[in-house]
């Protein structure tokens, strides 16, 4: 199964944020999308801030997501890990 993965250091813009993983859901052929956050205060107080808005498109928690990965399997969806 294929993924997409996005990376961001410093989230700013939400909607600009959005947009951008559902172009790269629909361009890319995936259905899911992996969002890499940097684990910094700003971050972790924009995605407290944001997540209601980001939880439909990002439902599945970071740890699960990483749990998946380490046994070599898919996600099983889309979310957001903080590293």
């Amino acid at each position: 199964m294929r993924f997409g993965v996005e990376a961001e250091t410093r989230l700013r813009d939400v909607q600009v944020l959005t947009r951008k993983l559902e172009l790269k859901r629909r361009d890319g052929d995936v259905a899911e999308v992996i969002l890499i956050v940097s684990a910094s205060q700003a971050n972790r107080r924009a995605l407290a801030e944001h997540r209601e808005a980001l939880l439909p498109g990002l439902p599945l928690d970071g740890h699960a997501i990483l749990r998946a990965l380490r046994t070599g399997l898919a996600p099983g969806g889309s979310g957001i890990v903080v590293v």
